[in-house]
Order: structure tokens, then C-alpha cells, then sequence
């Protein structure tokens, strides 16, 4: 049976007279105080004692201090271990111990200590502009609210809103956190002028655990995108994807551009930005043709992590492709597939007289689990007689 458990601080990680109280509540509980694993605290199983605790300010480098501690030692002092790299802490059988530094010089220690945790709130403020700045394109002012409202799912799975919420509201709990340690801090320090006391105050040691805890995922995100891991492109050969060569036939001619005529699926995504998968091909382009004027094909999938999810953007893409209207067949194919045949026409600019063809096609909407599929066809053939090579592409990713 281990003889370690770990507790979350219900003080805030500055309220020097909180902490102690409660590491001496914990002791008389039979938990004496052992270490810190960031904002958890480790403690070890002993017999239930009572004890008088002190916490140090450190100054300096968060080591150890045997000057220190010799003289805490001879005045009936044990040391206990390091919190949070901020204090020593020191316990004493004695209830009524006071430490060997007079007021004038714990008030000194505590000046120093307050000046140094001011400098680490220029660190929080750099890590608010540099967090929020990766994700910048997620806020909400960014963010058209017409398509919130009508394309929800889309929108927020952008890969840059999530992280910029997320974000948002782990650095707000451990900024406030910050803001009341401090405040808790001078309130401290006033009291050790004054000689009088004052009390911890509870519940404020979890706003920075949850801030933590809200900003883990964005964390992990972000050392995917920097390690690159975001974007993992791969063959088309034996990709197992619908070409337009597959639609159009084997003497069809794609075009040169390697933009336009892709040799490879686009894949990638990260933990808040799902897994996708983009491919496109366009047929040969006349010097006299617009690139849309010729056959072409796009597929575009994503892999959301819940079901709901894929099905609300299936809902997305009847809405977004075939205008609302219902205009479109359903077939069982899979779990979901919509199709809707798009006829030619012909159109003759007002101003200009000119006349553009537009091709016939079609658009199908194709849901797998929590995996949908969009291809987008423009030509001639009947985009509908290859439902079950579709279908095979996306059971096979």
C-alpha cells in the first residue's frame, strides 16, 4: 500500500498563513507535508501529530539551505522540504514556536520575496501575448457570427477557435490567481509590520489548478504544431482515393499544375483540430478556359472526435451545398449519404454579352461514424455510380 498520497492546495500558492495552517491540519491528520508536483502536493503517511509550521520566503535559487537549516534545527526546528519552490518549510513539535527571524527581518525577507514575484508577473503577461497570439485568429472578433450561428461546427473546428477559448479562460483563472496571491501577499506584509495577524483564505488554491487543467490540452496542441506534427501529407499512389482519372477515364488529361492536379492527399490535424484529409484534380486548361471551366474534382474529409459531431456537419453540408432546400436524394450508403445532381447551364453576362458554360456535376455528402466525406464533381459523368468506391475510401482510412 503506498504510503504517499497527493492533495490540491486549498490556499493559493502567496498565502503564506493559509498554507500553514493547512499543512498543519494535514499533519494532525496523519499527512506530513513531503513535496510539490507543480500545483499538487505530495505527502507522506505518518502517525497524526500536531505541529507548529513556518514557511521561509526563499531567496534566490529554489536549493537547499543548510545554513538555514542549522539554524532553524537549533531552535527546535525539522526541515520539511521545499514548496512550490517559494518557501522552506520548517515544522516544530512545539505549537507555541515562533522562527529564529525577529519581524523586521522576516518583513525584509518577505519585501524581497514580493519584488521577485512581481518580476514572474512580466513572465504570466509574456505568456498571455504569446499564447493568445498563436491562436489569435480563433478570437472571437475574428470570427464571422453569421457562420457561428448557421455553420457551428465548422467554425469551431477551424483548429485556432477551441485553443483561443481554451486559452482564453486557463490564462484568466491563473491570472486571477496570480492577482489575489498577490494581494493575499501584501496583505501579509502589512500585518508583519503591523503585529497583528490575519487569516488564509480557502478555495483560492484551485483557480490555478483549473486554469492548468484547461490549459493542458492547449499545451499539447501546441507542441504538435511546433513539432510539426499537424500536417502529414502522403501518397496518392494506393491511397485508395476516387481520382478523376477513375471518373472521367484513363485517356482523361489532368492538368500540369501541381496546385490543381494533386499527387498527394493533404492530411493532418492535431488533439483540438481534427484529423482531415483534402484532394483536388482539374483536367487540361485552354489558353481561352478558365481553370473551372474544365472537369474537376475535390474531396475534402474530416474525422471529428465525437459522433454527434460528424453528424451535425452532414446537417452543415445539406445546408451550406445544396442551399437548404432539400434538394437531394438519400441513399443507403454507410450511415448517411446525400447526393444532388447538378445540371448544366449556359450564362450570358448583361454587360459584357459574353457567354459562359457552366458544367453539370455533382455534390455528395457521405457520413461514416464520426467521419464525413464532401466531394464536389464538375463534368459530364454521373458522379453517383461511384457511391461505393467512396465508400470504400472512407472505411479504409
Amino acid at each position: 500500500m503506498s504510503k504517499s498520497v497527493i492533495r490540491v492546495s486549498p490556499f493559493g500558492g502567496f498565502d503564506i498563513p493559509g498554507l500553514e495552517s493547512w499543512l498543519e491540519s494535514m499533519a494532525a491528520k496523519g499527512l506530513r507535508f513531503s513535496m510539490t508536483t507543480g500545483p499538487l502536493c505530495c505527502f507522506e503517511k505518518t502517525d497524526p501529530e500536531t505541529v507548529r509550521i513556518h514557511l521561509e520566503p526563499i531567496q534566490g535559487a529554489a536549493n537547499d539551505n543548510p545554513e538555514l537549516n542549522e539554524l532553524y534545527e537549533n531552535a527546535g526546528w525539522h526541515y520539511w522540504g521545499i514548496f512550490r519552490g517559494s518557501f522552506y518549510v520548517f515544522a516544530s513539535s512545539n505549537p507555541e514556536a515562533e522562527s529564529h527571524t525577529d519581524a523586521e527581518t522576516l518583513s525584509y525577507a518577505l519585501s524581497k520575496f514580493f519584488k521577485g514575484k512581481l518580476i514572474s508577473g512580466v513572465l504570466l503577461v509574456l505568456a498571455n501575448i504569446l499564447l493568445l497570439g498563436l491562436y489569435h485568429n480563433g478570437a472571437p472578433w475574428e470570427i464571422s457570427m453569421t457562420r457561428l450561428q448557421y455553420y457551428p461546427v465548422e467554425t469551431l473546428s477551424n483548429g485556432s477557435t477551441i485553443p483561443f477559448m481554451l486559452s482564453l479562460l486557463g490564462l484568466l483563472l491563473i491570472d486571477i490567481s496570480y492577482l489575489i496571491g498577490l494581494f493575499h501577499l501584501l496583505q501579509y506584509r502589512k500585518a508583519i509590520k503591523s503585529g497583528s495577524k490575519v487569516r488564509g483564505h480557502k478555495g483560492t488554491g484551485w483557480l490555478l489548478i483549473v486554469g492548468l487543467l484547461i490549459l493542458l490540452p492547449v499545451f499539447i496542441n501546441s507542441v504538435q504544431l511546433f513539432m510539426g506534427r499537424d500536417y502529414s501529407p502522403y501518397d496518392l499512389k494506393d491511397s485508395g482515393f476516387v481520382t478523376l482519372t477513375d471518373i472521367e477515364g484513363e485517356d482523361f488529361r489532368l492538368t500540369g499544375d501541381r496546385m490543381f492536379n494533386m499527387d498527394y492527399i493533404s492530411h493532418g490535424g492535431t488533439l483540438l483540430d481534427p484529423e482531415y484529409w483534402y484532394f483536388q484534380q482539374y483536367g487540361t486548361v485552354r489558353h481561352d478556359q478558365s481553370i473551372n471551366d474544365v472537369p474537376h474534382l475535390e474531396i475534402s474529409i474530416t474525422r471529428y472526435p465525437l459522433e454527434i459531431l460528424a453528424e451535425l456537419r452532414t446537417e452543415e453540408w445539406s445546408r451550406q451545398k445544396f442551399n437548404g432546400s432539400g434538394d437531394y436524394e438519400q441513399f443507403d450508403v454507410l450511415d448517411e449519404c446525400l447526393y444532388a445532381k447538378r445540371e448544366g447551364r449556359t450564362h450570358v453576362s448583361e454587360i459584357t454579352g459574353e457567354t459562359r458554360v457552366f458544367l453539370p456535376g455533382g455534390i455528395l455528402v457521405l457520413r461514416r461514424g464520426n467521419t464525413v466525406l464532401f466531394a464536389d464533381y464538375y463534368g459530364e459523368q454521373d458522379l453517383s455510380t461511384y457511391f461505393e468506391q467512396f465508400a470504400k475510401m472512407m472505411i479504409g482510412l
